[in-house]
């Protein structure tokens, strides 16, 4: 196992964050699927599961969206999620016993009476600060020509895409950003999709593609696990907009029963072993992966490779993401510089070191060179796993290859 901490040319974990390695390394989330079976539920999803379900989660979304809940402090949301989840359970439609509250990150979780797990996240997405400056995407100097171009070669560099779910695109600071890394990723030779409706099935494709970039919140879920030995267990997430509904949650029956996919505030979530079973074998074949999610890498300055792994033995090449919550701002300009130097023949760790070079070690580096005053607790910072000397294409070959 290769791997590397680009920290202005620091590449070495702590020895804290290395003995943390080796105890979420073998996190329970990474078998979820095992978990599930072990815990006596269901292998198929009946539509009387998915009517329950449906009945359960209408009563969660019309707490979370409504205008009351929006003007709450925290507590007092904690509060009347407690209350709903009470009264869900004493309708039977979730287990009483599953009911938990993670404090850290603001998350009930919850299991529903068929085996499929849910949570409320109490806390709002986290918003750009429109308070800092926002650092232009500019075009690199060296990419005024095309790097195949110099070599009157006419072969693309290959293709990427970016699965985009922190919102959707309406009166959004973020969109017109990843419009422009399309539009000019593509103009230079890497042939880019913005894929801004992004579905769990969307997430089984990613074979596809040479590069694909996950765009998206992420968070940990901490909840109830195992039959006769309850405990807790605690996942990696990727948080999508694909809401859930009666049909879906059908569609998705089995990767719900397994929690491969939960489902947090009426939409699904991916976890490291979703991506274990999609992948198994290796179907990935060399993808590169960069994941912009909080918290990919682990959150509490503590490093989890439960992601990243599943990735790894699916085949990717390389995986790229960051430990502890990121500020959007710098995740996006560490995003644009890592793929400019990928176009320009770079391998990803060189890509990645010319990006913290350019923008920051870290997020909170960064935070405080643009004026803000009030930074979050654990600084953010970028890591690579997986073959750091892999490159998006070969020049001497003429052809892309990850």
């Amino acid at each position: 196992m290769n791997l590397n901490r680009s920290h202005l040319g620091q590449r070495v974990l702590c020895a804290v964050c290395a003995l943390t390695l080796l105890v979420t390394v073998a996190s329970p989330a990474a078998f979820a699927a095992d978990q599930a079976a072990a815990s006596g539920t269901a292998e198929t999803l009946t539509q009387a599961d998915a009517a329950q379900m449906a009945e359960a989660d209408a009563a969660v979304e019309a707490l979370v969206q409504s205008d009351a809940y929006a003007e709450m402090e925290l507590d007092q949301r904690q509060e009347a999620a407690q209350t709903q989840l009470d009264a869900l359970a004493e309708e039977g439609l979730i287990q009483a016993d599953s009911i938990y509250y993670d404090e850290e990150n603001g998350m009930y979780s919850f299991t529903y009476d068929c085996g499929v797990l849910g949570g409320i996240l109490l806390t709002d997405w986290e918003e750009e600060d429109e308070t800092l400056v926002q650092l232009p995407l500019d075009m690199p100097e060296e990419l005024a020509v095309s790097p195949l171009d110099e070599q009157n070669d006419t072969l693309p560099l290959g293709n990427a895409i970016i699965y985009y779910a922190f919102d959707n695109t309406v009166n959004s600071s973020r969109y017109p950003n990843y419009t422009v890394m399309q539009e000019n990723w593509t103009k230079w030779g890497l042939s880019t999709t913005l894929d801004t409706e992004v579905t769990v099935n969307d997430l089984r494709h990613m074979d596809d593609y040479d590069l694909c970039i996950l765009s998206t919140h992420g968070a940990y879920y901490t909840y109830n696990s195992g039959w006769l030995f309850p405990r807790l267990s605690t996942a990696p997430v990727l948080i999508l907009r694909e809401e859930s509904s009666f049909w879906n949650d059908l569609r998705y029956g089995f990767d719900l029963l397994t929690h491969r996919v939960i489902k947090v505030n009426g939409v699904y979530c991916i976890t490291p072993s979703f991506f274990s079973s999609t992948y198994r074998g290796g179907q990935l074949n060399g993808t590169m992966v960069f994941s912009e999610a909080c918290e990919f890498f682990g959150g509490s300055n503590q490093v989890d490779l439960a992601m990243s792994k599943a990735l790894l033995e699916g085949g990717a090449s390389a995986v790229v993401g960051f430990v502890n919550n990121v500020y959007t701002i710098y995740s996006r300009n560490i995003l644009w510089g890592t793929v400019n130097q990928l176009i320009m023949g770079k391998n990803i760790l060189q890509a990645v070191d010319s990006a913290a070079a350019t923008y920051g070690p870290d997020d909170v580096y960064w935070y405080l060179s643009q004026g803000g005053t009030s930074p979050h607790r654990y600084a953010a910072f970028v890591l690579v796993h997986g073959n750091d000397q892999a490159t998006l294409y070969t020049l001497d070959e003429g052809s892309a290859a990850a």
